[in-house]
């Protein structure tokens, strides 16, 4: 796990990373595996029991400085804005996201582990975790946890505009595109999430496929969620391979690419901060 940020590209094996716990018995206790917590970038997994949650304490309030965007990749989580009352529900292969002073309790809805990919910028060590959360207002009132206003009209105004304070990212919901410029090079990108604090996407190689070659003005950190993939450096001619669960943290400026040897398909997820410009270079 990083704490400061890398001049060179750093392997992120999952065997190796930190492991921590967070909250308390009121909110709940969590795990957490860190790819990255350093005032630049933050990537983890946050774990949680079957049937565990994660709710609201004193000293552990679930209200945060940063956008954030949960992907799930095993379980199943439920959330809810206390204060609204809208209700979440997240499969594995979805995200939610919601920007910073969101309110948010969470709930594993299923008898195995639930395990979460969690992107957060700005990150907890620039000031806008614990402390930050501490300092704010607390819950006025008992937590909503439904639109009892909706009671009696529903499905009718379903499709009536109202307020949202997160979106579920669906697979319809996710912005495709196509990155790269070279035939036989395109890769399908799809963007869950992208701010002025933070862009969080995901990859899909096909067996035998190569990306273009890659150069960000911000810290980027690669997840792979399942298959084998390449990252290589063109300008050191290194590579390293990524097996599930594993990762690697890129500074800002490093020309890299992708590269999958295998003949099944790999995904990944990544998380560029600050802002995101696709940087393909051919």
């Amino acid at each position: 796990m990083q704490t400061e940020s890398p001049s060179h590209p750093v392997v992120l094996r999952y065997a190796d990373l930190e492991r921590r716990t967070w909250g308390d018995e009121q909110t709940g206790r969590l795990a957490d595996w860190f790819y990255a917590d350093d005032a630049e970038l933050n990537l983890n997994i946050v774990g949680m029991a079957p049937q565990g949650a994660a709710l609201n304490s004193p000293a552990n309030p679930t209200v945060f400085g940063a956008d954030e965007l949960f992907y799930v990749l095993e379980g199943v989580m439920v959330q809810s804005n206390p204060v609204t009352g809208e209700v979440f529900v997240v499969n594995p292969g979805e995200a939610i996201f919601f920007r910073k002073d969101t309110w948010h309790f969470q709930w594993n809805y299923s008898n195995s582990q639930l395990r979460m990919l969690e992107f957060f910028q700005p990150a907890p060590k620039a000031g806008t975790g614990g402390s930050y959360a501490r300092a704010q207002p607390p819950l006025e009132h008992a937590p909503k946890q439904g639109r009892d206003e909706l009671l009696g009209s529903w499905p009718m105004v379903r499709d009536e505009p109202r307020e949202k304070t997160a979106w579920v990212i669906r697979e319809s919901d996710v912005l495709w595109r196509i990155e790269g410029t070279v035939r036989g090079r395109e890769i399908l990108v799809g963007i869950l999430a992208s701010t002025e604090h933070l862009t969080a996407g995901t990859m899909r190689f096909l067996g035998g496929q190569r990306s273009c070659d890659y150069q960000h003005e911000g810290e980027k950190v690669v997840f792979v969620e399942s298959g084998e993939l390449h990252v290589e450096f063109p300008e050191t001619k290194k590579w390293v391979e990524l097996g599930p669960w594993d990762g690697v943290r890129i500074p800002k400026g490093t020309r890299h690419s992708f590269y999958n040897m295998s003949q099944d398909v790999s995904t990944c997820l990544f998380s560029v901060a600050k802002e995101y410009q696709p940087g393909c270079l051919g």
